[in-house]
């Protein structure tokens, strides 16, 4: 009997000893707790109206906004380009390449380039055209 009460007292002592040696794991308070994983939302960009010239790209499928500005007339407004693309299946830019058009649509975000500087198709913003208006089956504006 004097034995298992010292194995008791054996056993109760490592037992003590190593709950003081490694704390139980507590959660912290809901306060505390990191905010769960959040999905970054797409900024919703503003929708544009813009005129200017649409061009043919590098390639058949590559459509470029040539000298492009908000207010056509404004003797100030540095004109920009863009690429665009179709923003529904019934917009056909092809039927309107080398003429100055009327695009209502959103951009990416990305900060148009002065139509004059020289940038790679790669580097323009995106214009996505959700409508296009035919102003002249000509561009009036020099490139």
């Amino acid at each position: 009997m004097k034995t298992f009460v010292s194995a008791l007292a054996v056993c109760t002592l490592v037992a003590g000893l190593a709950a003081s040696q490694n704390p139980p794991v507590q959660n912290p308070p809901a306060s505390q707790n990191p905010p769960a994983a959040q999905t970054p939302q797409e900024k919703t960009m503003p929708e544009l109206t813009l005129t200017g010239c649409l061009i043919q790209g590098s390639t058949p499928s590559v459509f470029i906004f040539d000298n492009v500005k908000k207010d056509p007339p404004s003797a100030t407004e540095v004109p920009v380009k863009y690429i665009v693309v179709a923003g529904t299946e019934d917009l056909n830019l092809r039927e309107n390449l080398n003429h100055e058009v009327r695009i209502t649509g959103t951009g990416d975000g990305r900060v148009a380039p002065p139509a004059k500087q020289k940038a790679e198709e790669k580097d323009l913003p995106k214009l996505t055209a959700k409508s296009l208006t035919s102003i002249a089956d000509t561009c009036s504006t020099q490139r």
